[in-house]
């Protein structure tokens, strides 16, 4: 390794534990359903312009409450893939101090009646990701499916 990219995870391990770094959040465990927020927002009565918002999820909680999601490597796969919206969810989240948004870091929906874990899976390569994209080994289509249950 070279010097600078030493002094570089030296410099981060320092601000990090000066408190300057990643630990300016609270872990959550959230349940809901996810859906567009243009969708919840209507639903509520209010009119809004679709096409701003029209990316954005949120998370309704079972009493009604929208917990803002953004999206990142965490979440991506429920703004770009439809099928794991409007679904029973567990969400795994950071919430991060002064933000309205919840950082995803791990997530389950409903299939079967049973939380379980989405993954996008190339049968060639055997490769898994979490979230939809060609194989980035042989390019190829990967298919959706749900990570088998731990015994």
């Amino acid at each position: 390794m070279s010097f600078i990219k030493l002094t570089l995870v030296a410099l981060s391990a320092a601000i990090c534990v000066a408190g300057g770094g990643t630990e300016d959040f609270e872990q959550v465990r959230l349940t809901g359903k996810v859906v567009p927020l243009h969708a919840a927002l209507q639903a509520r009565g209010l009119k809004v312009d679709p096409e701003p918002v029209a990316a954005e999820v949120v998370l309704i909680q079972d009493d009604g409450t929208l917990i803002a999601l953004f999206s990142d490597e965490g979440s991506r796969a429920l703004f770009q893939d439809k099928r794991l919206q409007n679904r029973r969810a567990a969400l795994m989240t950071r919430r991060h101090r002064g933000m309205p948004w919840h950082q995803v870091v791990t997530f389950q929906v409903e299939d079967g009646g049973k939380l379980r874990t989405p993954e996008y899976y190339c049968e060639i390569c055997t490769i898994s990701v979490r979230y939809p994209q060609t194989c980035p080994c042989c390019q190829g289509p990967m298919e959706l499916r749900m990570k088998p249950e731990a015994n």
